[in-house]
């Protein structure tokens, strides 16, 4: 017998009890209605043949007392007050489930039953009648993936209020509405009852129309008749039998078939007389209110498109020669990645390109067949015929995420550099956010010649291109933290003009680019930059009144002579305005796609200072040094000469010039070099700072051997910085106020300069 209740009214329940969780409309209130309230206990009943069913359904109450089992299984956990019951079991056993139930559980518990017929359920309530209780019925498919929007009818409450269930159910975004039995079952014969016998009807006469199904229906569909179909179809699966009987039992299912009959009657009789069908189909239409006509037709539309994209999908990847991922239709774990090489409105034929368990699977298209073979991933292309209603496609996005997920990863060490005062796991934050990117772990940093080279151990996805890749990764972290503009003085003239050693796509451009962002009152759209044939037509241009850009030193090099001698041999009064420092890492191109061992002996085209940086590689390959005006003239080379020939360039210059290809990254002697650059006019071209700022100045001197200004360096307490080149020319930089300089030694004058660039070079041998 069952415990009388001392609990207060309508106490909120601290306990749940599901009868036919497993699954059905149980198991989905289970999990998006119940399972998120605060419980101290919850029991979970079906079948014993729904055992591992019921286990998922506890899974969603996490960190909460879950007991699953048949009736008999569970009747120890019964016995605490607080209960309440919610019994969504088939019609015919709902009264013998009550009996046992009101048996077993206190009578403070309220009875929750799920039916779609509330006279129905409320005759069989009375069979409980000193309990609270509420028949529910929700107005969805449990194909719904949530509360949010759909509707949940109830009865008024008998007995204790239970104002918590509303609660509930408005709290998950459904909508709570209250309706009488007699107000809900008449609604129902048409929502329901009708609604079937009309699906039924019409999947009836199609089936025994004498037409194939497949071949001469389903291939000739149309949107609307694919809809209806599909709706027909789903009244007629297995377990639905006994609900459409139910259905068609509890909610007066002669009135739904009589008025069916009827319409169908009318429809008919005005269908033989073609003039009339126009006023039949007006007539009831005018029975509708403007908002709500257009209501229903735009959610029919939404439903008709919805139907039409999954095909629609494939024939747009089709035509576009793409990669489609899908899974059979309630398998995501089955993932399957290839090319359409046959679409018909029934089936699909896929050419499987991805081979590999998830996680270590390679993709057999583009960059990722040499990707496998690297991961040693051997596999077949087979083509596999799938029906379109049997499979999920993938969204473009959806289809991304998946292949993260599957895909292997190949290990790269890279190396990045970034101003010095970068740290290292900046760097790898930055890479971890990039397009197919698995770990980025940092494995080195170290800080030298101004800067901070950073190496990131990187999983790049197996169906990417590693090199394009990487340069992908490396621009993304310049763009993360971009380099100091520099330092300069603010120009006199409104709209300067800038120079520097063409031709465009050098370092020198970079530089000036660099420096126009920098300038006081100026950025880079109120300054004209161009290039110039040398560096002697950079001086000239200066002292006509514009602004030269010329580099002055090297982190692997040293001086640079070339702009040295330049300075030295002008007659032209300027003086340096400020510096800027640019990062400098060399590639190798040549003409064709091949390997270096072809190349070894073969001419090797740069600039004389990029060759200087890169000797050891020159040295190696045994090459033939050709210098020119600049890396981009070195590029252009490779387009005029026949033979063999490599060019040595700035990393990354193959997206300005689709006619060369890498054929070894970073081949500098001292990777993460940086090339220092000033900016040089006359001496009225440079104004003072006036915002505020003091830069640190140091007096440049140019001096064509070091034995015309040693007198002079050194004298008193002071910094002081000298640079030399094989010619014996040197750069003096120093905090002294210098006076009395000799003849043919080159005074720029003071300007903002930063000694964070020291001379590095590499160790002999």
């Amino acid at each position: 017998m069952a415990v009388t209740s001392t609990a207060p009214p309508d106490a909120e329940p601290r306990r749940l009890v599901v009868v036919g969780a497993a699954a059905g409309m149980g198991r989905w209130l289970s999990d998006h209605l119940f399972a998120g309230l605060p419980w101290q206990q919850v029991v979970l009943i079906d079948t014993a043949q729904s055992a591992a069913l019921l286990a998922g359904a506890a899974a969603a109450y996490r960190g909460t007392p879950v007991a699953t089992g048949t009736l008999a299984d569970v009747t120890a956990h019964l016995a605490d007050e607080g209960f309440v019951i919610c019994v969504a079991v088939p019609d015919g056993a709902a009264p013998g489930v009550l009996a046992e139930l009101d048996a077993l559980v206190p009578r403070d518990a309220p009875i929750v039953l799920v039916s779609v017929g509330f006279a129905w359920a409320m005759n069989v309530l009375a069979a409980v009648p000193d309990r609270t209780a509420v028949a529910l019925h929700p107005l969805l498919d449990t194909s719904a993936r949530s509360l949010d929007g759909q509707t949940v009818c109830a009865t008024e409450v008998r007995g204790v209020a239970t104002g918590w269930l509303a609660g509930a159910i408005t709290g998950r975004g459904g909508i709570y509405t209250v309706l009488s039995p007699e107000q809900h079952d008449r609604s129902m014969t048409y929502v329901l009852a009708l609604a079937h016998q009309s699906l039924l009807g019409f999947v009836t006469a199609v089936a025994d129309s004498g037409l194939d199904l497949t071949a001469e229906l389903w291939a000739t569909r149309t949107p609307l008749f694919e809809a209806l179909l599909g709706l027909a179809v789903s009244v007629l699966e297995e377990n639905q039998e006994v609900t459409l009987a139910h259905v068609q039992a509890a909610l007066d299912g002669d009135r739904a078939r009589a008025e069916l009959a009827a319409a169908a009657e009318a429809v008919g009789a005005a269908a033989a007389t073609p003039e009339s069908l126009p006023a039949r189909v007006a007539a009831t239409r005018d029975r509708f209110t403007g908002a709500l006509f257009d209501t229903v037709r735009n959610t029919a539309t939404a439903t008709l498109s919805a139907g039409q994209s999954k095909r629609a999908t494939l024939a747009r990847v089709r035509r576009l020669g793409g990669l489609v991922g899908l899974h059979p239709s309630g398998r995501p774990d089955k993932l399957r990645v290839g090319r359409l090489v046959e679409l018909t409105p029934v089936h699909l034929v896929l050419e499987e390109l991805l081979v590999g368990p998830k996680g270590e699977a390679a993709l057999l298209h583009g960059p990722g067949v040499r990707n496998a073979k690297r991961l040693g991933r051997r596999g077949t292309v087979v083509r596999t015929r799938f029906g379109i209603g049997h499979v999920e496609v993938l969204s473009d996005a959806e289809l991304e995420v998946a292949l993260d997920a599957w895909l292997a990863h190949v290990r790269r060490d890279i190396r990045f550099l970034v101003p010095e005062s970068v740290a290292g796991q900046g760097v790898a934050s930055v890479v971890r956010e990039q397009r197919g990117v698995g770990a980025a772990d940092l494995v080195s940093e170290a800080v030298r010649t101004g800067q901070r080279a950073v190496v990131i151990r990187t999983g790049i996805r197996a169906d990417l291109d590693l090199d394009a890749t990487i340069e992908a990764l490396r621009k993304a972290v310049e763009v993360a933290y971009a380099w100091p503009h520099g330092v300069a003085r603010p120009t006199r003239g409104a709209q300067p003009d800038l120079r520097y050693l063409g031709p465009p796509g050098s370092f020198s451009e970079s530089a000036a680019r660099q420096f126009a962002v920098g300038l006081t009152g100026a950025g880079e759209a109120d300054v004209h930059i161009g290039p110039i044939g040398s560096f002697d037509e950079v001086l000239a241009f200066a002292r006509g009144g514009g602004l030269g850009v010329l580099p002055i030193t090297s982190s692997a090099s040293g001086l640079v002579s070339r702009a040295a001698q330049a300075l030295l041999g002008t007659d032209a009064d300027l003086v340096a305005g400020g510096v800027v420092d640019v990062a400098v890492r060399f590639d190798a191109y040549a003409a064709a796609p091949v390997v270096l061992a072809e190349l070894r002996g073969a001419p090797v085209f740069s600039h004389p200072q990029a060759l200087a940086q890169c000797a050891n590689f020159v040295t190696r390959w045994g090459l033939d040094p050709q210098p020119c005006a600049s890396t981009t003239d070195a590029l252009l080379k490779l387009r005029e000469l026949d033979g063999p020939a490599i060019a040595i360039a700035s990393s990354g210059a193959e997206a300005d010039h689709d006619f060369v290809h890498v054929v070894e990254r970073e081949i500098d002697d001292l990777s993460g070099s940086i090339t220092r650059f000033l900016i040089v006019g006359r001496p009225d071209a440079f104004a003072e700072h006036s915002d505020g700022s003091d830069p640190t100045l140091r007096r440049i001197v140019v001096a064509p051997n070091v034995a015309s200004i040693a007198h002079l360096v050194g004298r008193g307490a002071g910094f002081d910085e000298l640079l030399t080149d094989s010619d014996g020319a040197c750069l003096w930089v120093s905090s002294q106020t210098l006076a009395d300089l000799p003849d043919g030694v080159r005074d720029l004058g003071s300007v903002p300069w930063s000694p964070r660039t020291p001379v590095v070079r590499p160790t002999p041998g």
